[in-house]
């Protein structure tokens, strides 16, 4: 009896020894600092390997032991992580069960062209793959059209988990052809009078994106370019032509540039270009919908970021020799 009394004793004493060197082991598991500062966890990464790189001292064993007392840790989301200094390895591993991802963000600009956006996309490091170009042209269109030019909505997009560069790109063409199919849908009779399809309002969106910075000034200057379309007069617009010479354009548009014959030079041809010059956002797709149409025919730089309009030729020689001659 006496000996199966000190058997217990001697048992409790074990166990008591063991929690307590447990709860010593996890308070100082607890308290470690995680090894790095920042971490990206891809699709299928295994816990125990995220544990490890949060905290190289624990082996296999301890980091059993670690998910053994706080299963939910197991099931991680993937994404880029960055830890403030002084962040325990369990914390950061919270982090990541939660999702608290950094979020990534990539603001396409008006006015840019699709060149320069793929230029911004090799850049963004948290983007993998490459842009996909077949013969040139980025060939997940899913309107049928020919060209990449101006087929992306000027926006801000966010993203927490890794993505590919075309996967940005598709989201962004995806949001072009939503936007625009409303702007269409929604647009003024007149406009659907003059224009022939969505593609058509877009063209002319982007020509309207390159001539002025000014969000107030853009219904009124998609007015001018409708009533000259429905005149059966060029629109005459400097853009297209510099889009046109391409990488020839070296600043100074001059005569010779205006008498150039080419499918962009809006003095030479008839009509619309063939494809839009740049990427538009929402602002000049809702002007092209909703124009100001007043019966002005003319514009031109006042020389403060705004324009000035006209109605004749006489007057708009007058407004040139005005802001432009200084005469």
């Amino acid at each position: 009896m006496f000996l199966m009394a000190r058997l217990g004793l001697i048992g409790l004493i074990g166990i008591s020894a063991l929690t307590i060197v447990g709860r010593i082991w996890l308070e100082s598991i607890k308290s470690q600092p995680a090894a790095v500062q920042s971490l990206e966890v891809s699709v299928g990464s295994a816990a125990s390997e995220v544990l490890g790189k949060l905290n190289p001292q624990l082996n296999n064993r301890s980091r059993a032991f670690v998910f053994f007392l706080y299963p939910q840790f197991s099931y991680l989301q993937h994404g880029r992580y960055v830890f403030s200094p002084g962040t325990t390895a369990l914390a950061a591993l919270a982090k990541i069960h939660k999702g608290d991802a950094v979020v990534e963000r990539l603001t396409i600009p008006e006015g840019i062209t699709a060149s320069d956006l793929f230029d911004r996309l090799s850049d963004h490091e948290a983007l993998g793959g490459q842009v996909s170009l077949v013969e040139g042209v980025w060939p997940h269109l899913s309107s049928g059209w020919s060209s990449h030019e101006g087929v992306f909505l000027a926006e801000t997009y966010l993203w927490q988990q890794k993505i590919s560069r075309d996967s940005l790109l598709k989201q962004a063409h995806k949001s072009l052809l939503l936007v625009l199919n409303d702007a269409w849908e929604g647009s003024d009779p007149i406009v659907r009078s003059i224009l022939l399809s969505p593609y058509e309002l877009l063209i002319l969106a982007s020509i309207v994106e390159k001539e002025t910075a000014l969000a107030s000034e853009r219904p009124r200057i998609a007015g001018v370019f409708l009533e000259r379309l429905k005149r059966q007069m060029r629109l005459q617009t400097d853009p297209t032509v510099i889009y046109g010479l391409g990488d020839n354009f070296d600043g100074n548009l001059t005569r010779e540039h205006l008498r150039k014959k080419t499918a962009y030079n809006t003095y030479r041809i008839d009509g619309l270009p063939p494809t839009p010059i740049a990427i538009v956002g929402p602002d000049a797709l809702a002007a092209v919908a909703h124009p100001e149409m007043t019966g002005e025919l003319y514009f031109v730089a006042d020389g403060s970021g705004g324009h000035v309009f006209s109605r004749t030729l006489e007057a708009h020689n007058a407004n040139v020799r005005k802001y432009q001659l200084k005469r």
